[in-house]
């Protein structure tokens, strides 16, 4: 849905220039980014001065975002008070690049706390929008907070939908596998005191692999089925010794571990030097699948750290896959060290000239 919003002056009310409105959603989001506040009811779908049968593009971003300091990806009613949302931010961006008021649909809609590097989000506007290519996507990144931004840009066919027509969605956790954990890594990696064997878990990931239903894991939002396929599921491991250097485990199959995780088994011989006395591993867990439910990925995570601390076997995954029990899920791992990384489509490619600059 598109619409122009009026623009009221400081001696204008808001209403002055408006006439009703009769879509289903007048409203805009009520926090955009930063501290903008809306000031003005949307006072109809279309502007009086627009073509209501004016042609419409359908636009398709790759968009990055720190969500620390975000209330989730979908935007939020709430009284009171603003929310500061993702959706929100960038259709606040949208509209004071273009003019227009275009709700913005993401893949994945990613909880508080949540970051992205790879969120696909998708929205409409006239033709006769003159912004385009590099130029949209300059428009947009200069009327973002610095927190979010938007990497790619194009024009798609009208049938293309962010969230429906995504045929799979990775997500990647990060675990700080330390006593101490560094600063730097607070907003961005989960602080696990306790050693994890990497093995464990990656043998019980690869239980998950295929379709199951995810009942244990997973928050049931309405009739929404609770299967989902996991087409990949492996944990990899990184030294960080304290000499600055990186000592990276040997990713080579061990064939005498537990069962293949997407044909690889990952374990914790380091190769470098030996006089390197590591400081923390930073463990690495990637799932990807057709969909995910919500808390899913968390709730994966923190059963798999149960695994890694050889408190439960790794085939209590195959238990839980069958007859959902919360006491055997592993409490949900914090949301700081979830991100969403990449969402696949058939067919879909990005021209190289919208794609952002180093300096976008």
């Amino acid at each position: 849905m598109v619409r122009r919003l009026p623009v009221s002056s400081s001696s204008q009310s808001p209403s002055s220039d408006t006439r009703e409105c009769r879509c289903e959603d007048p409203q805009p989001p009520g926090y955009l980014g930063g501290c903008t506040i809306w000031r003005t009811r949307i006072a109809c779908c279309v502007n009086p001065s627009m073509n209501p049968d004016e042609m419409l593009q359908r636009f398709r971003a790759v968009v990055a975002y720190d969500g620390t300091e975000f209330a989730g990806f979908q935007a939020q009613e709430h009284v009171g008070r603003p929310v500061r949302t993702v959706q929100a931010a960038l259709e606040h961006a949208v509209f004071l690049a273009t003019g227009y008021s275009a709700r913005v649909v993401g893949a994945g809609r990613t909880d508080r706390g949540v970051h992205a590097s790879g969120q696909v989000v998708h929205f409409d506007l006239p033709v006769a929008c003159a912004l385009r290519g590099t130029g949209m996507l300059s428009a947009l990144n200069s009327r973002l907070p610095p927190d979010l931004r938007v990497l790619v840009i194009e024009p798609v066919s009208a049938d293309f939908h962010a969230r429906f027509s995504a045929t799979s969605r990775c997500y990647r956790y990060t675990i700080e596998n330390s006593v101490v954990g560094l600063p730097t890594n607070r907003r961005s990696a989960w602080n696990v005191r306790r050693p994890l064997s990497v093995i464990a878990m990656n043998e019980a990931l690869g239980r998950i692999i295929g379709s199951h239903d995810f009942a244990a894991f997973g928050v049931r939002v309405g009739s929404d089925p609770t299967r989902r396929v996991v087409l990949r599921a492996h944990a990899s491991i990184t030294g960080v010794p304290r000499t600055g250097a990186v000592c990276s485990s040997d990713a080579a199959p061990d064939p005498s571990v537990g069962r293949a995780v997407s044909g690889e088994i990952w374990h914790t011989s380091r190769q470098c030097d030996p006089h390197c006395e590591p400081a923390a591993s930073i463990v690495v867990i990637e799932v990807e699948a057709n969909a995910f439910l919500r808390h899913m990925m968390r709730r994966l995570v923190g059963t798999l750290v149960r695994v890694g601390h050889l408190r439960v076997a790794p085939d209590v995954m195959d238990t839980l896959l069958v007859v959902p029990s919360r006491g055997l899920v592993g409490p949900a791992a914090p949301p700081h060290g979830l991100c969403l990384v990449h969402v696949a489509y058939d067919g879909t490619r990005l021209s190289p000239r919208y794609r952002a600059s180093p300096g976008s």
